[in-house]
């Protein structure tokens, strides 16, 4: 089947329905293509290389792929999927098989029965393992293996009766007419292990392809709609200006050597002759050329801080007036707030870079939410993510976002004393994280450093603005974002609430006119007033770290928890208690009455 059977928009491709997502259609469903089978001759053609160094760095790559535009559908193709799963079920008379045991017209499966033709649906039902392996139900050796038969593909006919006396797993019935054997869905649902050990299917990549390492990992079964099967595990950044002081001739070997190719950049004999016939390179130096290879070696072997840069350009109040994507400008304080605010900076544009990495099933990687902080990369968690390709590319795609953003730092001095005082609240927070971890069975030396009590008061400031900002923006909760800067160590302590979408026009400026001093100071005050009180109270309020095992203090959905979308942290880390004063009456936040 070679057709066009649905669309998606470009930032779709880099979170919800990237490579290994399942897409429902309306007639059957399909399992996105790896950037393997991805047209090369149309991506290179038609999708322009996103240039953010930083991000690059960080992921190792030489390049970032823009998703080519609906635009351009009639001259550039489109990007591969798989139907998937391929068993599907006649609704009439329970059928259940493949393309092979159906009627196939226009890439739809059609039943035979005696009077008309029936159109089938795929199975609610799939197997699949941590590893991000995923494959079909083996309905054929779940009937059968309970009776010790052989399982005949040509020849047994299978069918999934549903009874429908309860709708439980319990009226699943899986039979298989030639032998006269049936069994109960519900026993797979009780005892997994029955099912075999993972195959490593990786059907993204190629209906044949198989994971090269043998997985003996257990086979969980899942819904085809379920909302474990795929996490996506993506960079971003944001754009700032490049430094001037840049070397042009080290920006030229980047564009021009593949950093991946190890014989390339190790053996220096190789690099001249590759020098030596390159257009661009051969005329230059060829020891200047190896001795900046070299350099930027030693530089990618260091983790690339997402985060400090930006913090530099945001609070460093210089004027970007040659920059289109990023310009900042700098407000008073509210005077109500000067003790305890350092900068309010209004973000008038801003372009965010999400690049997609790789996948993971079942659960997220241990240290995903953490993702923005660049604190995730361990070899262990890069083993257990699912790729993208079937093998290492010099490429990941990518999509660019353009909006407006306000931005908040809080005063160091204050906030380092505040953090003093409350040593026993760090202490009680940091056990319930590493529990949380401790609870989901992920090893010691896989749990990721606790972020600190200064996160934790950020990210609660983050809610309690967004809540507030999505009264007055005009802009819904599932538009606005959130990025954390914090780290004592680098004097980091700020928050950008931005919004950005794929259109250039994603800056409709109703929360940077927010940002002016005169609105903020109003928008800040109705926040932290409104953190005073929760309609969970006092149940709310008395949620505490310190008495239970809970990575959240004082924070529910009636007053703190926002979009997922919209979190860095999976509503995680936050309690208002260290905000404001609740009905809890702890003693512990940052805002005092009368300077709130």
């Amino acid at each position: 089947m070679n057709k066009i059977v649905g669309m998606v928009r470009p930032s779709q491709l880099i979170t919800t329905f990237g490579p290994g997502a399942i897409v429902d259609l309306p007639d059957f469903s399909v399992i996105m293509g790896g950037i393997n089978k991805w047209d090369h001759n149309t991506m290179l053609r038609y999708s322009s290389d996103i240039n953010e160094p930083r991000l690059k760095k960080k992921l190792r790559i030489n390049k970032i792929k823009s998703i080519p535009l609906n635009g351009e559908t009639n001259s550039i193709g489109t990007i591969p999927a798989y139907r998937f799963p391929e068993f599907h079920i006649c609704p009439a008379c329970r059928k259940l098989g493949n393309n092979r045991h159906f009627i196939e017209e226009d890439g739809v499966l059609f039943c035979q029965n005696p009077c008309k033709k029936i159109k089938t649906h795929p199975v609610r039902f799939l197997t699949s393992c941590e590893n991000g392996h995923i494959d079909d139900f083996p309905w054929g050796f779940y009937v059968h293996s309970k009776y010790k038969k052989e399982y005949d593909f040509k020849n047994c006919k299978l069918k999934l009766i549903d009874s429908g006396k309860s709708g439980s797993l319990t009226d699943l019935i899986v039979r298989c007419d030639t032998c006269d054997i049936e069994r109960s869905f519900a026993e797979a649902y009780k005892n997994e292990k029955l099912l075999p050990k993972c195959k490593g299917s990786r059907p993204w990549l190629g209906s044949k392809n198989r994971s090269e390492d043998p997985c003996e990992k257990e086979r969980k079964i899942l819904l085809r709609g379920a909302s474990n099967l795929y996490f996506p595990v993506v960079e971003s950044s944001i754009m700032i200006p490049v430094q001037s002081n840049s070397n042009p001739l080290e920006e030229l070997v980047r564009e021009e050597i593949d950093f991946s190719d190890d014989e390339l950049i190790n053996d220096k004999d190789i690099f001249f002759f590759f020098a030596k016939r390159n257009k661009e390179l051969k005329n230059h130096n060829s020891e200047d050329l190896w001795a900046i290879v070299n350099r930027i070696k030693k530089s990618s072997d260091e983790d690339e801080d997402l985060l400090l840069p930006e913090w530099d350009a945001i609070t460093s109040g210089q004027e970007y007036l040659n920059e289109q994507d990023f310009e900042v400008e700098k407000q008073p304080i509210p005077h109500r707030y000067e003790q305890l605010i350092n900068k309010l900076i209004r973000v008038k544009r801003l372009k965010e870079v999400m690049v997609l990495k790789g996948f993971t099933r079942i659960n997220p990687l241990p240290d995903a939410t953490l993702r923005l902080s660049g604190e995730h990369e361990n070899n262990s968690g890069e083993k257990s993510m699912a790729p993208i390709s079937d093998s290492k590319l010099d490429w990941l795609p990518g999509v660019e976002s353009f909006g407006e953003g306000i931005f908040l730092s809080l005063n160091e001095d204050e906030l380092t004393k505040w953090e003093d005082e409350n040593l026993n609240y760090a202490t009680a927070v940091r056990l319930a994280h590493i529990n949380l971890y401790r609870d989901r069975h992920v090893p010691e030396e896989l749990i990721p450093p606790f972020p600190g009590i200064r996160y934790i008061l950020l990210h609660t400031l983050s809610h309690a603005l967004i809540r507030e900002l999505c009264l007055h923006s005009g802009y819904s909760s599932s538009a606005l974002k959130e990025r954390i800067y914090s780290d004592r160590d680098k004097g980091m302590a700020g928050i950008l609430i931005y919004t950005a979408t794929v259109d250039s026009e994603g800056s409709l400026g109703g929360l940077v006119e927010l940002g002016k001093t005169h609105h903020f100071e109003s928008i800040l005050a109705r926040a932290l007033s409104a953190s005073l009180y929760c309609s969970g109270d006092p149940l709310c309020a008395e949620h505490d770290p310190e008495q239970l095992h809970d990575i959240n203090g004082a924070a529910c959905h009636s007053c703190l928890l926002i979009s997922e979308t919209s979190c860095e942290n999976s509503n995680r880390y936050l309690d208002r208690s260290i905000l404001v004063k609740t009905v809890a009456t702890h003693e512990r936040e940052f805002f005092k009455d009368g300077r709130s």
